[in-house]
């Protein structure tokens, strides 16, 4: 049985990077850590194992938005 993954996409324009993991909770703190220290600021997208959109940070947030764009 495959285990269900939230996948973290940041989206820096240039290129984008993907993270995943079973712990959403996780990943929104990994994504909103990395958003604050990041000297580049990525628009965020956090989805659920059936690829919805669950959360987004753009380059300008604080915190995330729930729901999809």
């Amino acid at each position: 049985m495959a285990e269900r993954l939230f996948k973290l996409e940041a989206d820096y324009e240039t290129s984008k990077s993907v993270v995943f993991s079973a712990d959403e909770n996780i990943l929104r703190m990994f994504g909103k850590d990395h958003h604050n220290a990041a000297a580049i600021k990525p628009d965020l997208t956090l989805t659920d194992p059936e690829g919805r959109a669950i959360a987004t940070m753009d380059a300008w947030a604080d915190d995330w938005t729930e729901g999809g764009p």
